[in-house]
């Protein structure tokens, strides 16, 4: 059976021309298109796709939220970012909202079609400069897994590692000042470090040294 797919990208030129490329792909459907988030969502009352291969910045809802409302309402469906960015911190956020994938938008065919196959099997694809991002917030997740902290504190300890403040948290997470404070609080005790400041400030060393 093909691999049903969602194309979303706020440039309509690229849109129709990735759409072109995939609709003759054996092995792949490509069952809608979206210019943005809500478009989506909207096509989603009628297709269930494998696949949503989505830009990262757009209007209205960009491809962060989209991962994170996905992981919520459509957990059987996974994302593939697909974008002209190809920053660290990008890749990052992307895979901590819940993507399975991260390509840029100059790869060649070949690369695309290899992503969607292997997410589609429940696997992952990194084009080959951000494989070590990948398997370094892997190894990362699993050091904080294995703290016993609750999936919100591992996500506040990752994001402190990459310097965010509170207030910076709370909005990128959706939440109240308090209670990213809370959860600060609980990651201290579990980690024996009583200083908020060694806390921010030796987050990301201390992901990557245990």
């Amino acid at each position: 059976m093909s691999v049903k797919i969602i194309l979303v990208d706020d440039h309509k030129l690229f849109l129709n021309g990735l759409e072109s490329i995939l609709k003759n792909e054996l092995g792949i459907h490509v069952v809608g298109t979206a210019t943005n988030g809500l478009e989506l969502l909207e096509l989603m009352e009628q297709h269930t796709p494998q696949i949503i291969l989505t830009d990262i910045r757009m209007p209205i809802m960009d491809g962060i939220a989209i991962t994170k409302l996905f992981q919520k309402k459509y957990p059987k469906t996974s994302i593939i970012a697909l974008s002209m960015f190809d920053q660290e911190d990008d890749v990052v956020e992307m895979l901590d909202a819940g993507a399975k994938g991260y390509i840029i938008k100059n790869a060649e065919k070949e690369e695309l079609v290899e992503a969607i196959h292997a997410v589609s099997k429940g696997g992952h694809y990194f084009s080959p400069k951000f494989k070590g991002i990948h398997e370094k917030w892997t190894a990362q997740e699993k050091q904080v897994k294995d703290l016993k902290l609750t999936r919100r504190e591992r996500q506040i300890l990752a994001l402190l590692a990459r310097g965010k403040t509170s207030q910076q948290m709370a909005k990128e997470l959706n939440l109240s000042r308090f209670t990213i404070d809370t959860h600060r609080k609980n990651i201290h005790k579990k980690l024996g470090i009583k200083s908020n400041l060694i806390l921010a400030k030796q987050a990301g060393k201390y992901l990557d040294d245990n």
